[in-house]
């Protein structure tokens, strides 16, 4: 079963306040005036999905916390060290074992990973440039093609159609050139927004340590509180 963003969040809730803030620390995510385990699991929570997703990902929030376990491990190159039949408590402590040999008092921040894990932290902005160049091609497309449909309404372009050898292609060209100007626009305007959440996605210089300092803080599944109501008063 998966485990949502929720579970987490009441997983984290019952754990101590004092370590909570100490993984937003570690990660240098802000705790917004988050003060007690509640409040402090929530932010965490939050954070983890937030440095994620990108930002459609995030507004859609299908991920679940052992989707972001298994992409660090993928990422971190210790995936073969992570069993993910195991429950995600057991994955993420597994994560953190793996790339920490011993946890430091003051959280887990990058500082606490090797060069060569850091190194594998890098952004590599080689997709959302190739989107970002089919964005452009695509808007360069539907100018110049609007450029080339203007033409046929112009006295010269009315005119090409009774040309002996150009008039059996003008209806042709004409109505490709009018498709393809129809969808130019729209693509390079997906284009354009892929890119850029491309671009915004995960950010793992604050996703590392939060995940890690999850795995540190070895919570445990937490299913909703049972509200018992109060025994009635004993009668004389």
């Amino acid at each position: 079963m998966a485990t949502t963003r929720d579970d987490l969040e009441r997983s984290l809730a019952i754990q101590d306040a004092d370590a909570l803030r100490l993984i937003l620390d570690a990660s240098e995510v802000d705790a917004r005036g988050a003060t007690t385990a509640p409040e402090l699991a929530a932010r965490i929570a939050d954070a983890i999905w937030w440095n994620y997703c990108t930002p459609l990902g995030y507004v859609v929030e299908r991920s679940s916390f052992e989707d972001v376990v298994r992409h660090v491990a993928r990422r971190l190159k210790v995936a073969d060290r992570v069993d993910p039949d195991l429950p995600v408590w057991d994955q993420v402590d597994a994560l953190t074992r793996a790339l920490v040999a011993e946890i430091p008092d003051d959280g887990i921040s990058l500082s606490a990973l090797d060069d060569t894990t850091r190194g594998r932290l890098s952004f590599s902005w080689l997709p959302p440039v190739g989107m970002g160049a089919g964005a452009g091609t695509s808007f360069v497309t539907r100018w110049g093609l609007g450029k080339a449909l203007a033409l046929f309404k112009t006295p010269v372009g009315r005119l090409l159609p009774l040309l002996p050898g150009v008039g059996p292609w003008v209806g042709t060209i004409r109505a490709g050139m009018s498709a393809v100007h129809l969808v130019a626009g729209p693509l390079g305007i997906a284009l354009s927004v892929m890119s850029l959440n491309s671009a915004l996605g995960a950010n793992y210089y604050r996703l590392v340590p939060l995940v890690l300092g999850v795995g540190a803080l070895r919570p445990s599944a937490v299913e909703e509180a049972d509200v018992v109501a109060d025994p009635e008063p004993a009668t004389v």
